[in-house]
């Protein structure tokens, strides 16, 4: 059996999270990919700890679904 699957790097940095606005923070996790698909998310929060904790949050309640999961959907 070939194991054709490609692998994604989630990087998240505290350092990232940024003040916009009067008190406004957002907080990023960028998604890389071996076959050159890329993603971000952002939370948003009135606190860079707000922020962060919704971002972590949010990756725990996150499902990936397979490649065939998709394409069956469409």
């Amino acid at each position: 059996m070939c194991n054709n699957e490609k692998s994604m790097e989630l990087h998240i940095n505290n350092e990232w999270t940024k003040c916009y606005g009067e008190n406004f923070y957002i907080a990023e996790a960028i998604f890389w990919s071996e076959n050159g698909n890329h993603a971000s998310i952002y939370s948003t929060g009135a606190t860079a700890e707000e922020a962060d904790a919704k971002l972590i949050g949010a990756l725990s309640e996150l499902t990936l679904m397979p490649e065939t999961s998709t394409k069956d959907a469409q």
